[in-house]
């Protein structure tokens, strides 16, 4: 699969990693779609809720989270919110928790795409082969409390690039405290549409840096399957506890949609399945004093997927195992959040062996990641990242034949720099005339060390005559971020 934020960033690496199936969490997810939709960055419906300035939550890069934001997610979107027994009689007309996004973006790469951009169905997409200016993400949210302990972070999008709306990364969540011998509790039960979107801290995939807005023309890499492969296309549900404000635990459990309900959601249809569940784990410690906060914790998610539903084979099974850690220093005016994480995936690849699509039948793949932000006021960043994947070689036959992970060479190794410097006005409070405004204005440059395993001639145009260099790729993005 190629590595994603919420959505695929490039082309499909390897049908293998395009997730599609069997159901679950059907009343979660129904409920979702009939709410409407939102993005985890700082959303506006949570300051209006909370009344609280976006800086409260989130340390000057969206959607990094401060303490106080973490502990608002883990306690389910619900605080300063209104519909509860006597508060709804005190408040007739509450709040209503919906919120719109708007991504602009001018997209710089280094060397023009030799074959125009198309939308997800391989069609003319009407985007040019370099330089192009687009509002690339349009999102609606709901955000913010249900019921009492009941909230919600749910997004629709429509993207642009691909020309689909669809059901975004959606987190459902039921919360509540306890005081057990003397010991703090907060424990909940989660339902959600993305493996890693519960998380509170900003190292696991579905929330670590590049984050969004991404380059839509990026050709993309092999990752693990946790990295992004699962996004919209699963439901998952199971529960978490924080214990004495230091210790998290997770587990769920997920399954692939199947072909309707995806089609209903407005994802793409999928060929590929879970066999049976997919259980995901998390553990974190946490310590947080003054003005610091240290968090060391480790994750995983095992699946066993059938490579194509419409041919009898064995299962693959993969299986992810990562390690994290976060440090944060945030006072006033500075903020200092730094990142790492590493996530080691084994592949036990019978099915795809059988079925002719893989040289191998095992295969790894090991993914790092580290970054750290600046923010002065909680209005200007700086951030730096390092990326870099390395995994087995599998390739059928020379250069350009078959390879399990799409590549030319069969090769999964790439590296990287991103850096992103960013200008957030309101981040303290929006303008008189709308107190929730919240834009943030950037510049993100990304470099290519190596990509999809090689610098130089890492794949070949469609004339089936030049190459392409990791180089070419690097880009340039110019962005605008607004929230209402």
């Amino acid at each position: 699969m190629t590595r994603e934020g919420h959505r695929a960033i490039g082309g499909d690496l390897s049908p293998l990693y395009i997730i599609g199936g069997a159901a679950v969490c059907a009343v979660a997810l129904a409920a979702a779609l009939s709410l409407g939709s939102g993005r985890a960055w700082a959303v506006p419906s949570f300051a209006r809720q909370t009344g609280q300035p976006c800086a409260t939550c989130h340390n000057g890069y969206f959607p990094q989270l401060t303490a106080y934001g973490r502990q608002f997610k883990l306690n389910g979107y619900t605080a300063g919110g209104t519909r509860c027994h006597d508060s709804v009689a005190a408040d007739p007309t509450p709040q209503i928790p919906i919120s719109v996004m708007l991504e602009s973006t001018y997209t710089h790469i280094q060397k023009d795409l030799f074959d125009l951009p198309t939308n997800r169905n391989g069609d003319p997409n009407g985007l040019k082969t370099n330089n192009n200016v687009m509002v690339q993400d349009t999102s609606v949210f709901y955000g913010g409390q249900i019921y009492c302990q009941l909230g919600a972070f749910i997004q629709a999008t429509y993207d642009r690039n691909d020309e689909a709306f669809f059901l975004d990364n959606t987190d459902i969540r039921y919360a509540n405290k306890a005081r057990v011998a003397g010991i703090d509790l907060i424990y909940g039960i989660d339902a959600n549409n993305n493996p890693t979107v519960e998380d509170p801290w900003n190292t696991t995939p579905a929330w670590r840096i590049p984050g969004d807005p991404v380059n839509v023309f990026d050709p993309g890499f092999p990752a693990p399957i946790i990295d992004g492969g699962f996004a919209g296309t699963v439901a998952g549900a199971g529960a978490y506890i924080f214990v004495n404000n230091m210790f998290y635990a997770a587990v769920l459990d997920y399954k692939t949609l199947d072909n309707n309900i995806l089609q209903a959601i407005g994802q793409a249809q999928s060929t590929t399945a879970f066999e049976n569940g997919a259980p995901y784990w998390r553990l974190a410690f946490e310590r947080t004093w003054d003005v610091y906060s240290l968090m060391f914790g480790t994750f995983g998610m095992t699946a066993n997927v059938v490579p194509d539903t419409t041919m009898p084979s064995p299962t693959d099974k993969f299986t992810d195992v990562g390690w994290d850690a976060q440090f944060q220093y945030l006072t006033d005016m500075h903020f200092i959040t730094a990142r790492v994480s590493y996530i080691y995936e084994w592949e036990k690849l019978d099915g795809s062996s059988a079925l002719g699509s893989a040289a191998n039948l095992k295969n790894h793949l090991a993914d790092f990641n580290a970054s750290i932000t600046y923010a002065y006021d909680a209005r200007y960043s700086v951030t730096l990242g390092y990326f870099n994947t390395t995994g087995s070689t599998d390739l059928i036959g020379p250069p350009g034949g078959t390879s399990f992970f799409g590549t030319f060479n069969g090769s999964p190794n790439t590296s990287g720099e991103i850096i992103d410097i960013g200008y957030s006005p309101w981040s303290r409070g929006g303008p008189s005339f709308w107190p929730w405004l919240n834009t943030r204005f950037g510049v993100k440059f990304l470099h290519y060390d190596i990509l999809q395993g090689a610098g130089n001639n890492y794949a070949l145009n469609s004339d089936g005559i030049t190459f392409r260099n990791a180089r070419d790729d690097d880009s340039l993005l110019l962005y605008s971020w607004t929230a209402f």
